[in-house]
């Protein structure tokens, strides 16, 4: 499993329905508004790396997304160990 905090760098006239559509999407939890105009940010959730690599390629793609920035990255791996990949601040 992994687990990445993410912030979105948003067209600030379309946000109410980038939010809406990025709500909709079952890997993503707690899309919220950023401190700024045009941000959100969210829980991705993927059962691997490259799903979450598909998934964040998938968002991208999303009319009005400029840019999607993965803040934090936590992995558990199949044997149970933890790891923190990337941590970006």
């Amino acid at each position: 499993m992994v687990i990445s905090g993410l912030v979105f760098q948003c067209d600030p006239t379309r946000i109410e329905a980038i939010a809406a559509e990025l709500a909709a999407v079952p890997e993503l939890s707690d899309v919220t508004p950023g401190g700024e105009p045009g941000y959100l940010a969210a829980v991705l959730e993927a059962p691997s790396t490259e799903a979450s690599v598909q998934t964040l390629h998938r968002l991208r793609s999303i009319p009005g997304v400029y840019a999607v920035m993965p803040t934090y990255i936590h992995a558990v791996e199949e044997d149970g160990k933890c790891s923190s990949p990337a941590v970006l601040s």
